[in-house]
């Protein structure tokens, strides 16, 4: 896997995870924002706005480390240069912990916990994540002037723990879409709700 091609990749499953914020939830009332799934659960589950608040925090975090390095560049080259990727353990780690994919569920650290549904403001949570979502974009651009493999950030848990630059987007891109995944399962399961209730 080469930096460039992910960078590109990179940058496109965040058009798409934009496109699928403004399709599926912009129209939403704060109410549904707010809605959360309790149905055969022990404790409810996070609602759409929390989801999406958790993402801004770990984003904040993560985007203020990597402007950062970015703002270290100076003068551009006229041309990045390429290269292929690597992942030590700690980003295979991860990786795997936010894969879309896996079944694996952690609690998030305290610094990323979102308030409760009903001390947020859905708008404000919206508009936030459309700036981070967007600002993570741009910052691609700059980014593929660094070298991902060398290049590394702290991670949530510690400036012990540092994350190369490369399994940070990867990381951070996966995680958005993990979320954005289970927050398209409670809209889901609330359409759901709504019908039986009707």
């Amino acid at each position: 896997m080469n930096k460039l091609e992910t960078a590109h990749d990179l940058q496109t499953r965040l058009s798409v995870i934009l496109q699928t914020i403004e399709r599926e939830f912009t129209p939403l009332t704060e109410e549904q924002l707010r809605w959360k799934p309790t149905v055969g659960r022990s404790s409810p589950g996070w609602s759409i706005v929390e989801c999406l608040q958790h993402l801004n925090l770990a984003e904040r975090y993560y985007i203020r480390n990597l402007q950062h390095k970015v703002d270290t560049l100076g003068l551009l080259q006229t041309q990045p240069a390429d290269q292929v990727l690597e992942s030590d353990w700690i980003g295979k780690v991860m990786l795997h912990i936010v894969d879309p994919q896996a079944k694996m569920k952690l609690p998030a650290p305290g610094i990323i916990r979102p308030r409760r549904a009903a001390d947020l403001d859905p708008a404000a949570v919206l508009e936030q994540f459309n700036e981070l979502q967007t600002l993570l974009h741009t910052l691609l651009d700059k980014a593929v002037y660094l070298d991902w493999n060398q290049e590394k950030v702290a991670s949530l848990f510690g400036q012990w723990l540092k994350i190369r630059l490369g399994d940070t987007f990867r990381m951070l891109v996966a995680h958005t879409e993990r979320h954005l995944n289970q927050a398209m399962r409670v809209k889901a399961e609330m359409n759901t709700f709504v019908k039986i209730q009707s």
